[in-house]
């Protein structure tokens, strides 16, 4: 084990949230002041938090903030006896 660890980049940590499945969520820009010439619409969509696309960010992100990305579920083992065919 190394004896140095990696350490979580503080502004990376501040602005952006892993979600549980993985996804990364961060506020947009352009919502904190000089607000008074946007439409109202456009200041609703800038309350929502908004998702990365694309995984090169997404990874680059989560290597950031030390976050491993989830694994897939695993599906449940379907029965070959009780699936619910005919009787017989």
């Amino acid at each position: 084990m190394p004896s140095i660890k990696m350490k979580t980049h503080k502004g990376v940590k501040k602005r952006f949230k892993v979600s549980a499945t993985g996804k990364v969520s961060h506020k947009p820009c352009g919502s904190s002041h000089l607000n008074s010439h946007k439409s109202g619409k456009k200041i609703r969509r800038l309350r929502r938090r908004k998702f990365l696309k694309g995984p090169a960010y997404e990874a680059r992100l989560r290597a950031a903030l030390l976050v491993k990305k989830p694994k897939p579920p695993a599906l449940p083992a379907q029965d070959e006896g009780e699936s619910g065919g005919t009787v017989g």
